[in-house]
């Protein structure tokens, strides 16, 4: 009796990949565009460096000058002030930690290249920490949802943006990344006693890194270190593991404060007065709370929701419209409410990262989450595309209501992927192409043509800006040319007229007659705090006697006539 032929399913027959491996496929496909979006729009662009001198503030220059005055010997014991609540100092490390990419030399990109390094590498460590995060699930799903979640990350125009900045803040999501992984090696214990305090050792000098980044992590991260090694010890002790190991936290902070001795020496000096400022600021808060227990717990609750909401609009959506309010409001509880009760992953990682953003959104609702650049909120920043993954991971409803969720969630990652592609294309081709700004390389070129000792004036040069200002870094460091500086212009001086401005909310700009500055101010202010959305503007001509002395791309070099 002869037997018939097994089937062979027809996707085999001809070589056709499954189901499986096309979801494989896409999930190696979107890890590779995050990675190269990553590279292209932060370490590569930062070269093309048009952000260095603007905003109401010469942050960048003053802590570009901090880090270069260390050759000296003036090694830094404060990091910048807070201007809002507090008025107390940040603390050092943030300057030490760049201070080495000073080696490669004096051009500010150097200064602004770590940043970029660091918002790079937060990409494939994401990809990483979500791939470990969502266990129990099939491995195609595994890598796609990884791959989705890396790339999504990638075209976050705000992280883009402050990773081109020599800016304190902009490296936190790097360093809470790397703070999850050492706790999530931490608990698993799978090392000797030594490789564990040496993991402990690390995580307590990478906390203080962190907390001498921001005042939001400042006040933050030790509230979290605590949590997090309470789980730790009880884990330990549930488990009946070497009595030891509760000492391991204590290890930790040790380690945070001997890496934060700059601050400490300087502090010895001061009678530790910005240690007293902090607490200060932390008991002052609290007291407010307690004039109208009523209306101070209703501003809180409602500043805790809508912190949460807003960054959604902040850094998402970027829209201010009452729409994408109810949009935020729709993808936020929907990703949220069933990423957290629906979770089966690593407990490790999401207890991190759950006690993380708690504590962060306890600490805001101090805060008003409208009038609040997103930057405050980088603690944040990737909680909706954690609760979003969690979601898709494990959906156990029929299949009906899965293809209905998934569909709608696709189509709010599709709104959020082309807000956010939107914003990316103005920035890059303010970088690049026949409309680019003036950048740090166009104004060394520009200052390399003047002849020694002339002066440039410039009406933003005074105030704040009358040491801290980019032609004086880079005359001191780069071109040499012993350049003076007025703000006043006269007869004789140069002026730097550019071609192009970047329309941001409270940048410096010259009129264009040089007698004055002005901040650009939006017709109508939203309703939420957009920073860092800008457009770019043509400038008009100098309204000013003046010769042509010289010519870039972005910019015309005048010499001012009677």
């Amino acid at each position: 009796m002869k037997h018939s032929p097994k089937e062979i399913p027809h996707s085999k027959r001809w070589g056709c990949p499954t189901a499986d491996q096309r979801v494989l496929t896409m999930g190696y496909l979107l890890i590779s565009l995050g990675i190269l979006i990553g590279l292209s729009t932060r370490l590569l662009a930062v070269f093309q460096y048009v952000t260095f001198d603007i905003g109401p503030d010469p942050d960048q220059i003053r802590d570009a000058f901090a880090v270069m005055n260390m050759w000296r010997g003036d090694l830094p014991t404060l990091g910048p002030q807070v201007s809002t609540v507090g008025r107390h100092h940040i603390l050092p490390l943030y300057y030490y930690l760049f201070f080495p990419f000073t080696l490669l030399g004096p051009n500010p990109i150097f200064q602004a290249l770590p940043n970029a390094l660091f918002s790079f590498l937060s990409i494939p460590l994401f990809i990483y920490l979500i791939y470990q995060l969502l266990e129990r699930i099939e491995k195609s799903k595994r890598i796609f949802l990884s791959g989705l979640g890396g790339f999504w990350y990638s075209l976050l125009y705000g992280d883009i943006f402050i990773s081109n900045f020599q800016w304190n803040p902009s490296s936190i999501p790097f360093f809470i990344m790397v703070l999850t992984l050492l706790f999530k090696l931490q608990m698993q214990g799978n090392f000797s006693f030594a490789i564990q305090a040496l993991l402990w050792t690390v995580y307590g000098a990478i906390l203080a890194i962190i907390v001498s980044l921001h005042s939001s992590t400042l006040f933050v991260m030790p509230v979290v270190f605590a949590v997090t090694s309470s789980i730790f010890i009880y884990d330990a002790i549930k488990r009946k593991r070497k009595f030891l190991l509760v000492s391991f936290p204590f290890v930790s902070i040790l380690s945070a404060l001997i890496t934060l001795t700059p601050y400490w020496i300087g502090e010895i000096g001061r009678n530790f007065n910005n240690t007293k400022a902090i607490l200060r600021t932390i008991f002052e808060t609290s007291r407010q709370s307690d004039e109208n227990i009523l209306i101070s717990i209703y501003t809180k609750i409602s500043n805790l929701f809508l912190s949460y909401i807003m960054i959604a609009q902040q850094a998402y959506f970027w829209n201010t419209s009452w729409l994408y309010l109810i949009i935020s409001i729709t993808f936020l509880s929907l990703v949220t409410g069933w990423g957290l009760f629906k979770f089966k992953g690593n407990r490790h990682i999401w207890l991190m990262w759950c006690s993380l953003w708690a504590v962060f959104l306890l600490a805001a609702s101090n805060i008003n989450p409208i009038e609040t650049p997103f930057y405050y909120k980088l603690l944040l920043l990737f909680a909706p595309i954690v609760f979003t993954l969690s979601s898709l991971a494990y959906l156990d409803c029929s299949p009906t209501k899965k293809k209905i969720f998934s569909c709608l969630i696709g189509l709010f990652i599709f709104l959020s992927v082309a807000s956010n592609l939107f914003y990316d294309y103005r920035f890059m081709v303010s970088k690049y192409g026949p409309e680019r700004l003036v950048n740090t390389a166009d104004i060394i070129q520009i200052m390399n043509q003047l002849p020694a000792r002339s002066t440039i004036c410039d009406p933003r040069i005074e105030r704040k800006r009358e040491v801290n200002n980019q032609y004086n870094y880079i005359d001191t460091y780069i071109t040499h040319k012993r350049i003076s500086l007025l703000s006043e212009c006269q007869p004789g001086n140069f002026v730097i007229h550019p071609k192009r401005n970047m329309l941001i909310k409270n940048n410096v700009l010259n009129e264009n007659n040089y007698e004055g500055a002005y901040f650009v101010r939006l017709i109508s202010p939203p309703t939420v705090n957009l920073f860092p959305v800008f457009k770019v503007a043509e400038n008009g001509p100098i309204v000013r006697r003046a010769e042509l002395f010289s010519e870039v791309d972005t910019a015309d070099v005048y010499r001012l006539e009677e």
